[in-house]
């Protein structure tokens, strides 16, 4: 919701990402209020040579906070893939 206007906590997600030990899916709804969080973060893992995902959802809802509500609220769409994404890279058994 306040990614814009929050570039300080912009660069603390950047580096924290960057310095991640585990693996990170990144979802979010269509409708969200900005996608870039996802696309941004997603973006330095990998260029940190990182193992991410970054999924975006059909719109959850009809208004930006109905989407941004989506990861709370919407967890019997997104469920499956983030256990898959879990147990594909941090349980040891999956495929990697």
């Amino acid at each position: 919701m306040s990614w814009a206007e929050a570039p300080a906590l912009q660069v603390v997600m950047k580096e924290t990402v960057r310095s991640s030990k585990s693996p990170i899916f990144f979802f979010q709804a269509e409708n969200d209020y900005t996608l870039e969080p996802s696309q941004v973060l997603y973006k330095e893992m990998l260029a940190a040579g990182k193992s991410a995902e970054v999924r975006v959802y059909p719109a959850y809802g009809k208004t930006h906070f109905d989407g941004h509500s989506f990861t709370w609220l919407g967890s019997s769409i997104w469920f499956n893939d983030v256990f898959g994404f879990i147990q594909k890279n941090c349980t040891g058994t999956g495929s990697k």
